[in-house]
């Protein structure tokens, strides 16, 4: 009788008392699901913050150009001759590899036109006098504007 009473106790133990020790496969693969569900519904908004980014840089470094054309403005009266190169405005911006694939200065108009890394867009800043005639007014229009990516 006693191996009787010491077998049933350890079958018991061991099929109905065993602990789980661990995570089962099943469960390991619903969390890598989730996690794959998640990444796929940020990495694309995250692309397009990137992208924002980037083109706020070329942004930042239009006010350089824009300061330029107004020195440019103030010494001479005349847009007409605010131009890249010329009255101590910086020449066009050279390409880069994630930012400007190209920056242009005519007349004092501003033109900035982002690579594929910073979205693609372009933006265009004209200048123009205030109502006072002495300080000019800058309006932004361009395809960065649809996207939100303009300051």
């Amino acid at each position: 009788m006693a191996f009787g009473r010491w077998a049933a106790s350890h079958v018991w133990r061991f099929f109905v008392k065993q602990q789980q020790l661990g995570i089962t496969l099943i469960e390991m693969m619903i969390v890598v699901a989730i996690i794959g569900l998640i990444a796929s519904f940020a990495l694309p908004a995250y692309h397009e913050h990137t992208m924002k980014a980037r083109f706020a840089e070329l942004n930042s470094i239009s006010n350089t150009y824009k300061t330029a054309v107004a020195l440019c403005y103030s010494e001479s009266n005349d847009l007409s001759v605010c131009d890249a190169g010329s009255h101590g405005i910086p020449g066009p911006a050279d390409p880069t590899d994630n930012l400007a694939a190209g920056m242009t200065v005519i007349d004092g108009v501003i033109t900035m036109t982002g690579t594929e890394a910073a979205g693609g867009w372009t933006s265009v800043m004209t200048p123009s006098l205030s109502s006072s005639g002495g300080t000019l007014v800058w309006s932004q229009s361009g395809t960065c504007l649809e996207k939100g990516a303009c300051k």
